[in-house]
């Protein structure tokens, strides 16, 4: 009878929109994907509409919008969410939510005062990245009180430890490739790549200066940005201010893993990341990466000099150094691409949810 209690557990998901296109949407449809195999109900609750994703996700999981869109007032619309949110669930009887992204922990605290459900807060970011006060306090409030802390690798872990004096309980768990690892990155192809939303963080205005440096050089190349953000004018602009004729914004990516395997060089040009799945998904496809060695992942998947570059966070000059040396070698692409999946058994989708069933058992 315990174990039937167990694996018929009830769990939440919060995020803001599930109905984003971003990294932190794809991999919440894949962990919640996975966990109805393992005989789990699923829940995800989007504080703003939510109820569709542009990911695959299995009829089996409950999507429901708590309509924060409706209340224009922020301080309204956070009271309204958070008596939504405690409603459903009492109604759905939850017994584990996790708020994606360590900022909407604060939507959890009257649900763990009032002793409703367990509640898990789900770093997307890294310790050292606070874009406000809210996500600052919110970390620290987690760290205190939620029942775990889950931050996306072992580095973070450190940063947690040595920041914080007091915590409830503290794991890592990497985020899962997602992509088709076949067919394999063309070395021979002339083209670029680069996946992520159009804002400040991702850093599409430094991959575009790199290649300010390098189109003249190299007619023949193009530069293809997938993502859709609300700096698309911005860096369209950029782009035509510069003169620039081979790099182009093509939106949502339809197909991943073919717009992977038809390039043979990924750039990622991040201020900062949480982990930076798509690295992983770029070399799960065998393409050789050039990255800032931004906080916080590329160093724990780029092997720098084996199977990609790790470059100065915010160097422009070397990043395009880097891309260069990279296009003119054909034979390094390769000896790259060939390495690209030598780490990358950590990040098996097995393993990942292995780890998040073990958690969410013990909780």
């Amino acid at each position: 009878m315990e174990q039937m209690l167990i694996m018929n557990r009830k769990i939440g998901f919060l995020i803001m929109n599930f109905e984003n296109g971003g990294g932190t949407e794809r991999v919440t449809s894949i962990i919640a994907n996975e966990l109805l195999d393992r005989n789990y109900d699923i829940t995800i609750y989007s504080c703003q509409k939510g109820n569709k994703c542009k990911f695959s996700i299995d009829d089996r999981v409950h999507l429901c919008s708590l309509e924060g869109e409706k209340y224009k007032n922020p301080i309204w619309r956070k009271i309204q969410v958070i008596k939504k949110l405690i409603e459903h669930v009492k109604k759905d009887k939850i017994d584990v939510m996790i708020a994606v992204d360590v900022a909407l922990y604060l939507y959890l605290i009257p649900l763990q005062i009032d002793h409703l459900c367990k509640c898990v807060a789900w770093e997307h970011f890294n310790y050292y990245i606070s874009p406000n006060k809210m996500v600052k306090y919110a970390r620290k409030m987690a760290v205190k009180y939620a029942d775990c802390v889950v931050v996306l690798g072992k580095n973070d872990l450190e940063n947690y430890k040595k920041n914080c004096k007091k915590i409830k309980r503290l794991t890592y768990i990497y985020n899962p490739i997602a992509v088709n690892i076949e067919p394999k990155a063309d070395m021979k192809s002339k083209k670029i790549i680069a996946m992520g939303r159009l804002n400040s963080q991702k850093g599409f205005d430094f991959l575009i200066e790199a290649w300010a440096k390098l189109e003249s050089d190299f007619k023949d190349w193009e530069v293809n940005i997938f993502g859709e953000g609300l700096l698309k004018e911005q860096l369209q602009k950029q782009i035509d201010d510069k003169e620039l004729k081979k790099i182009f914004l093509r939106g949502y990516s339809k197909d991943v893993s073919k717009d992977m395997a038809e390039s043979s060089i990924f750039v990622f040009s991040s201020r900062y990341e949480g982990f930076g799945l798509v690295l992983l998904e770029a070399q799960a496809i065998g393409l050789p990466c050039v990255s800032f060695d931004c906080k916080e992942g590329p160093a724990e998947i780029i092997d720098d000099g084996v199977n990609g570059f790790l470059v100065e966070p915010l160097n422009v000059n070397l990043l395009s150094e880097k891309m260069r040396t990279l296009m003119k070698n054909e034979e390094l692409r390769k000896q790259f691409s060939e390495k690209s999946t030598k780490d990358l058994g950590k990040f098996e989708r097995s393993q990942i949810i292995d780890k998040w069933d073990k958690l969410l058992s013990e909780l």
